[in-house]
């Protein structure tokens, strides 16, 4: 797998993708104002979350701009099977962002193979697919993730 490595300040991205697991309503609300925000700063967000049962809940059924997959859709690998997760590995977005705090090999599949030019998340050990890391292991919140994230994005100068 190859791909452009490009650093990227968070204010500069145009188009961002995003994983995210939803552990509980708070959390999903989280994901969701962020990428509301991100939306209303201009860029155009792609987003997935895995939901870690059988079956996904109603509540995030028809979520515009959401593509949700869960259990019954990975392959005896654990690997995701829906169209839309090998479109969005395809996609070179400017900035791919993990917002899952646990480690769920589905998400990190897709992150692993993405083509993304700067890819964040949280620290996960032996990995080294990601641009930035985050060590959250004092704090395991999504919206902690969110905010260490978005800070060390918009320190980034990119040298012309």
């Amino acid at each position: 797998m190859s791909r452009n490595r490009e650093f990227v300040n968070i204010k500069d991205a145009e188009t961002v993708g995003v994983l995210f697991q939803p552990v509980d309503d708070k959390s999903f609300e989280t994901v969701k104002f962020f990428l509301k925000s991100l939306t209303e700063e201009g860029k155009q967000i792609f987003a997935i979350g895995y939901v870690d049962s059988p079956k996904i809940p109603d509540f995030y059924l028809l979520r515009k701009g959401i593509n949700f997959f869960c259990k019954h859709d990975l392959s005896l690998f654990f690997r995701p099977e829906p169209v839309f997760v090998d479109d969005f590995i395809e996609r070179e977005f400017d900035l791919l962002i993990n917002l899952s705090v646990d480690n769920l090999y589905p998400l990190e599949y897709i992150y692993a193979l993405s083509k993304a030019k700067f890819k964040a998340a949280k620290s996960l050990n032996g990995s080294d697919h990601s641009d930035l890391t985050i060590d959250i292991k004092t704090n395991r919140d999504v919206e902690f993730l969110i905010q260490q994230i978005t800070h060390y994005l918009s320190l980034i100068n990119k040298k012309e």
